[in-house]
């Protein structure tokens, strides 16, 4: 499993030129920011989770705004989704990955995680079925 951390604290808009996998991630991140302060002023946490397999890809998100966690409507925001699908596919291809899941965790601080597994498949998967809770399955956050 690979681990990359950032803190875009004050990077704002930022235009990136480079279309290597660390340029794809920060996108990510700062698209997936600007749209939760413009969605859900109240969050605190959020999560995106986008899984590639050889033959289809998917995403879900959902965000804690205490004390309700919300799974983001993929009807209302596909122009969300449609965008944030393709930088997961580019950013799977630029690892040289047929198959993978990464997971975007971000926060009011503007401070965000990627995770990534390219073997598990049903990693931190995002659900309220089932007896889920909408947060990333495996996932242990304290976050206020």
């Amino acid at each position: 499993m690979l681990q990359v951390a950032f803190d875009v604290q004050g990077i704002g808009r930022v235009s990136l030129m480079d279309e290597g996998p660390s340029a794809i991630v920060t996108e990510l991140a700062i698209e997936f920011t600007e749209l939760m302060h413009r969605w859900a002023p109240e969050w605190s946490i959020a999560f995106f989770r986008f899984s590639l397999d050889p033959t289809k890809f998917g995403s879900v998100a959902s965000y804690v705004s205490h004390p309700t966690v919300t799974i983001v409507d993929p009807f209302k925001h596909s122009g969300f989704f449609g965008s944030m699908n393709a930088k997961g596919v580019k950013l799977l291809r630029s690892l040289s990955k047929s198959q993978g899941v990464f997971l975007v965790v971000i926060d009011r601080d503007l401070t965000y995680d990627v995770k990534f597994d390219f073997d598990n498949l049903d990693r931190w998967r995002i659900s309220k079925l089932n007896g889920g809770r909408g947060l990333p399955e495996g996932i242990d956050f304290q976050k206020s």
